[in-house]
């Protein structure tokens, strides 16, 4: 009876000590964190708007958390290559990845080796990308209703560039005829630059640009504004309306964020969260980033509404790339 009773202490023992190496300590683990260098993987060559931004960024973080913040760009497949590689690395909040609006897309798109809503959690967002649709001054309009007017009575004889097969600029375009039910021809170039000057050049109608490359182009003459793709128009820009005034509900806004695999312990997120909030918080911070071009979100959105985004962007785009029957490999 003793040696039954000893086995049960053991037996107890030994699931209490178990149960306590399991249990979660997010407290003492966010505490600890960092202890090593932090990665943060953009999924585009280095030099564009996603990378400057993310190494602003970066340098801030590694201010405020005592450890570098290292930026390592892994670019191609339209951001899959780096998305990718994150959903691989371990969830302990040292890999992390700059989510842009190819990540809400992509999931319509390809056959992906990963789940974005099941792999990954959504940090921090802090841009919204702006998109400005433009045209070639030969092109005979000058508002979205003469744009429109002009692609009903030629259909399929005006074109639109885009800066890659299933980016933003190529699917505000699909969206674009789905809602309004016009023809058009999607041209895709291997970049913003090259879509752009194809425009400037009279080669094709039109695109939907980023701002920051397009409006040189704007304020110089060799390119026509038709409306932005926000839902309102911009204080900076206020004589150019947006499409949305025309045809209602339109909308193609992309954004810039910060994504950790979703294993990551939510005090580790908690805290990445408030470390990056606070450094666009500062106000020399502002400053480099909209010098730079980039459109910062009125205030960093958290892991809940950027969560949020995500899952209805993803849900949208869905439906965009469905009713146009685009597929890609």
């Amino acid at each position: 009876m003793k040696l039954n009773c000893s086995k049960r202490v053991i037996v107890r023992s030994l699931v209490c000590t178990a149960a306590i190496a399991a249990a979660p300590m997010p407290s003492t683990y966010a505490q600890s964190y960092p202890s090593k260098t932090i990665r943060l993987v953009v999924p585009f060559v280095p030099g564009g708007g996603s990378d400057s931004t993310a190494r602003i960024i970066a340098s801030g973080m590694s201010e405020r958390l005592g450890q570098q913040v290292l930026v390592e760009n892994r670019g191609g497949a339209n951001t899959i290559v780096g998305t990718e590689y994150v959903a691989n690395q371990r969830p302990d909040g040292y890999t992390l990845l700059v989510c842009t609006g190819s990540f809400v897309i992509n999931p319509s798109l390809y056959k992906l080796n990963y789940d974005t809503l099941r792999d990954f959690t959504p940090v921090t967002q802090y841009l919204s990308g702006q998109l400005l649709l433009v045209v070639h001054p030969s092109i005979p309009a000058r508002n979205v209703k003469e744009l429109l007017a002009l692609a009903r009575a030629k259909p399929g004889e005006l074109t639109f560039a885009s800066y890659g097969a299933g980016s933003p600029s190529h699917l505000a375009g699909e969206l674009l005829k789905n809602m309004t039910g016009i023809n058009m021809l999607h041209i895709p170039f291997k970049g913003s630059a090259p879509s752009i000057s194809e425009v400037v050049a009279g080669r094709v109608s039109m695109t939907f640009g980023v701002v920051v490359p397009v409006m040189p182009h704007v304020q110089a003459g060799r390119l026509r504004p038709i409306g932005f793709a926000t839902p309102e128009r911009r204080p900076a820009f206020p004589d150019i309306p947006t499409i949305a005034e025309t045809v209602p509900g339109f909308e193609a806004v992309g954004f810039n964020g910060i994504c950790a695999h979703s294993g990551t312990p939510p005090a580790i997120i908690e805290r990445l969260n408030a470390v990056i909030s606070d450094v666009l918080a500062h106000p020399e911070t502002r400053a480099r980033i909209i010098k730079s071009g980039a459109d910062l979100v009125d205030r960093p959105r958290g892991p809940k509404e950027f969560g949020a985004l995500v899952r209805s962007e993803i849900a949208k785009w869905k439906k965009v790339v469905d009713s146009a029957g685009i597929k890609l490999e």
